[in-house]
């Protein structure tokens, strides 16, 4: 299915979820994205208080990934309205939690890496092409594993669901297996949105009420369809 068809399906899935269900969970996913970075800006250090927003805003994000997923699946498959937290039982709590710090380890050393490239480029005796190239690929790199990972917390909320007792390692597995062959097509799917994203900030944020549930019903129509080898 290309980006154009995701996007369809998940305007229809929204259009069947109440405004007044899905407006307030869009707001909280606004606000989680955007209070850690004010924190950050207004203290100019990384505090106590930072990471624990930080802590705090990433597992609201999993919620809302979890919550509308299971909106996606009431809509096309029936079933019971899910619960605003759903995604922070405390099997989801735990499981997320090891999964973040899993993550982190992973991004934050390609990061360093990207940060030791950037310092490369301007040591006299490294070609600044040579930096350039490895600054380049080493971007490439992060996108492609951040892609990658796009659907673990998917693959822990059905474990718990289902009452799977599975290694967070083996749902990282699970996840990356799902994406294989399938990068390019979340890539384009991301960008689709940038337009979206640019007009949100235009607004201060507001327009990511709608956009927030919008784009997360879509990464959840991928993540089924993966799951159908449909996509």
């Amino acid at each position: 299915m290309t980006a154009k068809e995701i996007r369809a399906l998940a305007r229809e899935n929204l259009k069947q979820i109440p405004k007044k269900i899905y407006m307030p969970m869009g707001l909280l996913l606004v606000l989680a994205n955007i209070i850690p970075n004010v924190v950050d800006y207004a203290t100019d250090s990384k505090s106590g208080v930072f990471f624990l927003l930080e802590i705090a805003a990433a597992l609201l994000t999993a919620n809302g990934y979890i919550f509308f997923d299971r909106w996606r699946n009431k809509i096309q498959k029936g079933g019971e309205e899910p619960n605003a937290w759903c995604g922070l039982t405390g099997q989801h709590i735990a499981r997320l939690l090891i999964y973040g710090v899993i993550e982190a380890l992973i991004i934050g050393t390609v990061a360093v890496a990207i940060a030791a490239a950037v310092v490369g480029s301007a040591i006299p005796q490294v070609s600044v092409a040579v930096s350039i190239i490895l600054l380049i690929l080493l971007v490439v790199l992060l996108v492609w594993i951040e892609l990658r990972l796009t659907y673990v917390v998917y693959v822990i909320d059905d474990d718990v669901r289902t009452g799977q007792k599975r290694s967070v390692w083996a749902e990282i597995g699970a996840g990356w297996k799902l994406t294989k062959g399938r990068v390019w097509k979340l890539l384009c799917l991301n960008l689709s949105f940038l337009g979206w994203y640019i007009l949100t900030a235009f607004t201060l944020g507001i327009l990511g009420i709608w956009l927030m549930p919008y784009y997360n019903l879509a990464i959840a129509e991928t993540y089924e369809k993966s799951k159908e080898d449909k996509y």
